[in-house]
Order: structure tokens, then C-alpha cells, then sequence
């Protein structure tokens, strides 16, 4: 049961109709590290946006946290509270 936090960066692009798409998610092992990465990948032009979370899990047990947003860049999809 080992618990670890993971530092994710999921870029989105916008498909047919305007839908948002998420694109595959980039782990990382610091939010520093994700946050840099969020950033360069909005400043490429490629993406609608790119959100930052942050999630505790435990991947042996497939149990994982709800994510908690670090980071909102550019068009992201709602989040409900």
C-alpha cells in the first residue's frame, strides 16, 4: 500500500464541433516540473488548454484520490463543484 502523489499535466484540443478532446495526460514527478510543462505546451499554439492536477493514489490497489486542480490554462472543460 504504498500511497503516492502524482503531478499530472492533461492537455485538451478541440475536435470536430468544437468539443474539447483530452489528449494523453503527462505524468510528472514534481508540480514544478508539470506546471513548466503546462505552460510550454499552451505556448506551442497546438492545444485549446491544459490543466495541472495534482492526485494521491495507491496504483497497486488501483485506489485514487479525486485530482485537485493546480493549474487552469486556455479552454478547459467545467468542472462541477
Amino acid at each position: 500500500m504504498a500511497q503516492e502523489t502524482l503531478f499530472i499535466c492533461q492537455p485538451y484540443v478541440l475536435g470536430k464541433r468544437g468539443a474539447l478532446k483530452p489528449q494523453p495526460p503527462i505524468a510528472y514527478s514534481t508540480e514544478a516540473q508539470a506546471i513548466l510543462r503546462a505552460h510550454r505546451i499552451m505556448d506551442s499554439g497546438n492545444v485549446a488548454g491544459v490543466d495541472v492536477v495534482r492526485q494521491t493514489a495507491d496504483p497497486e490497489m488501483g485506489d485514487y484520490d479525486e485530482p485537485v486542480f493546480i493549474e487552469r490554462l486556455g479552454t478547459v472543460p467545467q468542472v462541477e463543484t
